[in-house]
């Protein structure tokens, strides 16, 4: 599996996703906001409208690709079912348990993977043991809690360039999913040939409390990122990635993005993605007018490469026309609307996902956004989300690019 992103819009060819399962159900009124949910979906109409994002993807040409069914590969090697069980076993303090999840008698490599996703509580681990855990739990306790952020694919971690970065989820609720994904990358032979320039399994240091998530990454060009400094993202972790990725040579310009640290924007791509070179769409409550931009660029030797912060004094948009080399043109969540905005930001009207130059998929629900894309220039193909939405994220929420074509957009 090549990887190759250089921005957010070129013609996406390969992107992976996570179909919603058995871990939504476990949620309810008791534990959802523990879970970072705000209501409680309907599973078998959030899978619907997950396949018909999926086949919309697929009939613009694009290769949608299961995390599931990687997992499944990795399950049925005893070294990588083993190396993945010890990492999620330590994340989640449960230990005790690592060698009955390793013996394949007891847990086939489909009730493995099932289990990854949904949780396992101590009455179901007596079930397929015959024994109790070692914690002194009722049976209805997590021994491994489930993970129903899991279908927001793209926080655990981003292709930058033709490297990965490997997310350092900010709660501890979502750690899971970045083991995961980063078990896939680092041991599935379709990818462990690939760089993990940051956060891999052997780096430590790239660990909590260094948090940053996927959702705040975006890619501005071949040479620049932005990154947002957020509810999950610490502006350390960015200074600590921009000198990664300065030593890697992927990248010349990493800038970091203030934004509010509230849930209603808990990630950059909540309030603002690209959708073509000069074409952005924003909340503009947010973005419109932002200053406080900071700009890290390599500083010393090639053998001792820093990032070093710079204060940029320009605004959020003249950065953008620089960096793009073309005037900006940007769109605004809700057509502007002030009361409209907020209610379409609310629903993920912001977080489009461009599938080509000016081509982006978005929830139908937002109708004054779109019809604001569409005045714009941009072709929006809409998705129903109904169910989608109450996880608080949208399609580009729900997707891991893998490649886009090399080939840039007219200029």
């Amino acid at each position: 599996m090549r990887l190759q992103i250089d921005n957010e819009y070129d013609k996406l060819e390969a992107v992976m996703v996570h179909r919603p399962g058995g871990e939504i159900d476990r949620l309810t009124h008791d534990c959802m906001r523990q879970f970072l949910f705000e209501d409680i979906p309907f599973l078998r109409r959030l899978q619907d409208e997950h396949d018909a994002f999926v086949a919309a993807m697929r009939g613009r040409g694009v290769d949608v690709v299961y995390l599931e069914h990687f997992l499944l590969d990795i399950c049925r090697d005893d070294a990588s079912r083993s190396s993945l069980i010890d990492q999620v076993c330590t994340a989640e303090a449960v230990p005790a348990i690592a060698d009955d999840l390793k013996d394949a008698g007891k847990f086939s490599p489909e009730a493995l993977v099932e289990m990854m996703f949904a949780g396992m509580t101590a009455a179901e681990f007596y079930s397929a043991t015959g024994q109790r855990s070692a914690v002194n739990v009722d049976d209805a306790h997590f021994l491994l809690p489930p993970i129903p952020n899991s279908y927001f694919s793209r926080d655990p971690a981003v292709v930058v360039r033709g490297s990965v970065v490997s997310s350092k989820m900010h709660f501890q609720e979502r750690v899971r999913e970045t083991i995961l994904v980063r078990a896939v990358l680092e041991h599935h032979k379709d990818f462990r040939d690939d760089v993990i320039a940051f956060g891999s399994s052997n780096a430590p240091r790239e660990d909590r409390p260094f948090t940053i998530e996927g959702g705040d990454i975006l890619i501005l060009s071949d040479e620049s990122i932005l990154v947002g400094a957020s509810e999950r993202t610490r502006g350390e972790t960015i200074e600590l990635l921009a000198s990664k990725l300065f030593q890697d040579g992927s990248i010349k310009r990493v800038y970091e993005i203030p934004i509010p640290a509230e849930r209603a924007f808990m990630h950059l791509d909540t309030v603002f993605t690209i959708l073509d070179r000069g074409t952005v769409l924003w909340f503009p409550e947010v973005m419109r007018g932002l200053s406080g931009v900071m700009r890290y660029e390599a500083d010393g030797a090639s053998d001792n490469v820093t990032a070093k912060r710079i204060a940029d004094d320009r605004l959020f948009e003249n950065i953008l026309s620089d960096e793009f080399g073309t005037k900006l043109t940007a769109i605004d969540t809700g057509g502007g609307s002030k009361h409209f905005a907020p209610r379409e930001q609310r629903m993920d009207g912001t977080n489009a996902l461009a599938i080509a130059p000016r081509v982006a998929i978005t929830y139908e629900r937002n109708e004054r956004t779109i019809a604001a894309m569409e005045e714009a220039g941009v072709e929006c193909i809409r998705i129903e989300g109904s169910e989608l939405v109450r996880g608080l994220g949208g399609p580009r929420c729900m997707t891991m690019p893998l490649r886009r074509s090399s080939q840039m957009s007219a200029k």
